[in-house]
């Protein structure tokens, strides 16, 4: 990328870098506390486990890969904006599930926080890439179809999975194992995947299949997002398993299933986008 361009790129991405990095601390230090402060989580023993490992992975993963992409994406690389994004974006269904259902607790302000700074990076971020330029470093192979297929069966798969346990409450009244298990009211999960993932997995999976500028984004997102959330599963999964709670054994087969896939879509995705 010519000096000129990827300056002006930087430049319009300052505020999203400003924003980010405040929120990359808050995550740091939310995440340390979760996973090495004993006591912090009031939730119940099925619950508490599945917090920890997800600050495990947001700790170890997420917060160097955020700062590494960042620093990348500072640089002009469009791989690196991807992956900001998409990383900004597991932040964001983190912490908006750690302030709409997790147990009050002593970390409640910065969760707060946190869900708010991470929506405002989300915002500051997709209003200053170049959408156009981004898809233009993208070569011919770039493997569009069955992306935009592993997009449309992330959703699928979400469906099936939440639909299969919400639909048989309107049938004979049973509420969903993952709620009562929780002592939940209800599933911030059920809201945000059927809600929000969804729609933008098959929003991204139609507009790549026909080329939009906007499709190789929120492709790129989608998949750095399923790819990290697919690991913090497995930590769940693992933490879980290793306090001597109950594990579905298939739903940690989707996990696993999950993870992979979309960590090795990613890489083949991204191997396909040549500006650095």
């Amino acid at each position: 990328m010519p000096d000129e361009m990827w300056k002006g790129l930087r430049f319009r991405l300052r505020i999203a870098r400003i924003l980010t990095s405040v929120t990359v601390v808050l995550v740091a230090v939310a995440s340390a506390v979760g996973l090495f402060v004993s006591g912090l989580y009031r939730d119940n023993a099925w619950v508490t486990p599945q917090n920890q490992g997800t600050d495990l992975v947001t700790l170890a993963v997420v917060v160097p890969c955020l700062i590494l992409a960042m620093r990348s994406a500072g640089k002009g690389s469009s791989r690196g904006t991807i992956a900001w994004f998409g990383l900004l974006g597991y932040v964001c269904y983190i912490y908006t599930g750690a302030a709409f259902a997790y147990a009050f607790n002593a970390a409640f302000l910065l969760y707060v926080v946190l869900f708010s700074l991470s929506i405002a990076s989300l915002v500051a971020l997709a209003t200053r890439i170049d959408v156009v330029q981004i898809q233009g470093h993208f070569d011919d192979r770039t493997p569009v179809r069955p992306v935009a297929v592993f997009m449309a069966l992330i959703a699928f798969m979400l469906c099936v999975l939440w639909i299969g346990q919400i639909v048989p409450f309107f049938i004979n009244g049973t509420v969903p194992a993952g709620i009562t298990q929780a002592g939940a009211q209800t599933s911030f999960i059920y809201v945000l995947d059927l809600g929000v993932v969804v729609p933008l997995a098959l929003l991204g999976a139609v507009l790549l299949w026909l080329r939009r500028p906007w499709g190789v984004v929120i492709a790129g997102f989608v998949l750095v997002k399923a790819a990290s959330m697919g690991l913090a599963l497995l930590a769940m999964t693992w933490f879980l398993s290793r306090s001597g709670q109950p594990v579905d054994g298939m739903l940690s087969i989707v996990w696993l299933f999950l993870a992979t896939s979309a960590i090795g879509m990613t890489l083949w995705f991204l191997r396909h986008c040549h500006c650095e």
